[in-house]
């Protein structure tokens, strides 16, 4: 029986020799890689189709004789028996998760989800987390379980679900659908960040409250503010944050729950992030800077 192989460094993890599941659609591989500048793949060609989704830096795709340079939020796909090379860019580069396929209907699939012709690259549309999280559950099926190998199966099916409902082929069709104006979607969305950040909200209930598709609300923030919804009720929540921390002395577990983070460490973590500060310290290092 074959047996799945599993390689867990720092920049590389890959499940891979997955045994054969299902003859519709199968994987045969799937894992996640930090890349150093440059580091390339390729001129090769694979057996089975190859799909990438960038999860950030920059990177070139070379197929068909053609150059691209892609970034973070793309997608890029490689045929069964085409030959290709991509390689990270020397400045920033990428980091990105993967899958391999094959299946009797997975060209029909792959059509479906927007890869029709070369050069096979679309957009996320959603955040690419949220395509790079079913690749990480993937490649927790390790054990040599039948409920493992169903497992899989289902989570390759959720991964082109994901990718045929945000299929940017059908975007301007779904717009359309709508009847407002996709400015009056926006500022109603923004309203609604606005009243009610600090409650434990999720994006999908700010469309749902509009009354749009949580694609719709992504295709509406990425082209208004070049960001996805998500990135900006966090920016919006930090913003609110620091203004509490300078205008008062309440306590950091008290403004994380102010600002809708139940868990003031995970505020704390992404308050830094996005400052690079930690909350204590960016309240004391804008005191004295105001001092001065």
């Amino acid at each position: 029986m074959k047996l799945n192989n599993f390689y867990n460094t720092i920049d590389f993890q890959c499940l891979d020799n997955i045994a054969h599941q299902t003859n519709d659609l199968y994987l045969t591989r799937c894992g996640l890689q930090h890349c150093p500048p440059t580091h390339s793949w390729g001129p090769k060609k694979r057996p089975q189709y190859h799909l990438h989704v960038i999860l950030d830096g920059r990177g070139y795709f070379e197929i068909n004789s053609n150059i691209y340079h892609l970034k973070q939020g793309q997608i890029f796909l490689i045929p069964p028996n085409t030959v290709s090379r991509y390689y990270a860019d020397p400045c920033n580069p990428w980091t990105y998760a993967f899958i391999s396929f094959q299946g009797n209907k997975a060209e029909t699939y792959v059509q479906q989800a927007g890869f029709l012709q070369t050069p096979y690259i679309r957009d996320c549309v959603l955040e690419p987390s949220e395509f790079s999280s079913i690749i990480q559950k993937m490649m927790e099926t390790t054990q040599l379980t039948i409920t493992n190998e169903l497992r899989r199966v289902s989570l390759l099916f959720e991964f082109f679900a994901f990718l045929t409902s945000t299929n940017p082929s059908t975007q301007e069709t779904l717009k359309t659908h709508y009847d407002y104006l996709p400015e009056t979607y926006f500022e109603y969305a923004l309203k609604y960040i606005e009243l009610n950040y600090q409650q434990n909200i999720r994006i999908q209930d700010i469309a749902d409250y509009i009354g749009i598709t949580r694609s719709y609300l992504f295709y509406l923030f990425n082209r208004e503010l070049n960001m996805s919804p998500k990135k900006y009720l966090q920016q919006y929540r930090i913003e609110k944050a620091k203004h509490l921390l300078l205008s008062s002395d309440t306590f950091i577990r008290d403004i994380a729950r102010n600002v809708g983070y139940e868990d003031s460490l995970a505020f704390s973590k992404i308050f830094r992030s996005v400052t690079g500060y930690s909350p204590s310290a960016y309240r004391i290092h804008k005191s004295d800077s105001s001092k001065t």
